[in-house]
């Protein structure tokens, strides 16, 4: 494919058909949404926070986080595995119409947000990883009747949260707790003051090393700092071989493309969570390939010799070494080396 028409298709693609948009008005994030859940089950331990694509234009729904690296961009609410950053489910924020599902309405827009996004994990035995945004004893109670745990971290002002909790003043690394049934919150000071609340840990003390000091910590805000950062994991992962363009004017386009970083992503985690060997570079690579060999339609050859469509010509070094004359060449000549010595055909903008 030339670079014209790459960028004539880029200029002009469409993601959904007009004559159906009521009925279903964002086909890919729908397919997007129902593969990631039917091809992988997560492990155990899933958590779920925010996500940011970066974006600076105009947009009504845009968000400023600046605890993100990308601080102003498009939020993506995500659910994914800890320890694989595999991206299990997400939803888009729209602002005050986005859809986050119409089976739990009636819960207040944090706990909706978590249970639409765990909808099919519950009721498994998962351990589910918040943050204070979203975590309050009442999605912990919820949580916990359809037979997931829960640990969090939570503001001090919930409500829920008993008196004597909230009154309570700790020195420094002393921990308060309160115990009812399943469910168990403390506040422990560190640098300030930090409250927790889980269904799967007791108060229990854990010996650590910091800095040639033992100190004592809560066992609950280790597994917590262990098993939170699936999202940010992802994020990681992301910023790496990614296909996003710059200075797109349609957020929507980027948006796509972002889309299919995650797919790609989690792809790649699938190919290693079955055994698989490839770096992600080279993954990445032959996944390329693989598409332009099954998808690539015949066109009528302008040029005396076929074209070559072997993507590893793209990443080598390439340069131009002198052919000396011969009987048939009077003057000296200039071709690439690399493909000289491969014997690559010649081909459009590789330079040879």
């Amino acid at each position: 494919m030339r670079e014209y028409r790459f960028r004539l298709i880029h200029k002009f693609i469409h993601f959904a058909d007009n004559n159906f948009l009521d009925n279903d008005p964002h086909p890919i994030i729908d397919h997007l949404q129902n593969k990631f859940r039917s091809v992988y089950i997560p492990g155990k331990n899933i958590s779920v926070d925010e996500s940011l694509m970066g974006w600076k234009g105009r947009l009504s729904w845009k968000q400023y986080i600046p605890s993100k690296r990308k601080r102003f961009g498009i939020k993506f609410y995500m659910l994914c595995e800890s320890s694989t950053g595999y991206v299990y489910n997400f939803f888009v924020y729209t602002g005050a119409d986005t859809n986050y599902g119409h089976k739990y309405i009636e819960q207040p827009i944090a706990a909706r947000i978590v249970l639409s996004l765990c909808d099919s994990l519950l009721n498994k035995g998962h351990c589910l990883f918040l943050d204070n945004f979203y975590t309050s004893p009442h999605l912990v109670e919820e949580l916990t009747k359809r037979r997931t745990d829960c640990v969090g971290t939570m503001r001090i002002n919930r409500k829920g949260i008993p008196q004597d909790i909230k009154t309570k003043k700790n020195r420094k690394r002393g921990v308060c707790g309160y115990v009812q049934k399943k469910v168990m919150i403390i506040k422990w000071k560190d640098k300030k003051d930090i409250t927790m609340i889980s269904t799967l840990h007791d108060n229990r003390m854990v010996e650590i090393e910091k800095r040639d000091k033992k100190i004592q910590k809560p066992a609950v805000v280790l597994s917590y700092n262990k098993d939170m950062g699936g999202v940010d994991l992802s994020d990681n992962f992301l910023h790496f071989y990614s296909l996003d363009l710059t200075h797109l004017k349609k957020y929507y386009k980027k948006m796509f493309f972002h889309l299919l970083n995650i797919a790609i992503l989690n792809s790649y985690i699938l190919y290693k969570q079955s055994g698989g060997q490839k770096t992600r570079l080279n993954f990445v690579m032959e996944l390329g390939e693989k598409l332009i060999q099954k998808y690539s339609v015949p066109v009528a050859q302008q040029l005396r010799r076929a074209r070559s469509y072997n993507v590893s010509r793209f990443v080598e070094r390439h340069f131009p070494s002198i052919m000396p004359p011969t009987a048939n060449k009077e003057k000296p000549t200039k071709r690439c080396h690399i493909c000289y010595e491969k014997k690559l055909e010649r081909s459009l903008g590789t330079g040879a």
